[in-house]
């Protein structure tokens, strides 16, 4: 069985093996997500630089992501805030 939770806060969570491929396969396949977004937060007073998956509108975005994800701003849906898990998706990505 495959890691199932990811952050500090486990703020990336999947109920089940089937939930977490639906994601991924969802994050890597749709013009929907750009998941290559690293942010110098530290610059701004934050603890160090993150990794963040942008969604640029909710239609077709899996429900199991639609949970974990936070709030956007005005030209996205929402965002997931989790550098574990992006550098998991990275490795899938050049696994395929």
């Amino acid at each position: 069985m495959s890691k199932l939770v990811y952050g500090k806060k486990g703020q990336v969570h999947f109920d089940n093996e089937e939930e977490k491929k639906i994601a991924i396969d969802y994050i890597l396949s749709s013009s929907n997500v750009n998941f290559r977004i690293h942010e110098n937060n530290q610059e701004q007073g934050a603890w160090g630089p993150e990794d963040r998956i942008h969604f640029r509108k909710k239609e077709g975005i899996p429900e199991c992501l639609l949970r974990i994800m936070t709030a956007g701003n005005g030209s996205l849906y929402g965002r997931i805030n989790c550098k574990e898990f992006c550098e998991e998706i990275r490795k899938m990505q050049h696994n395929r």
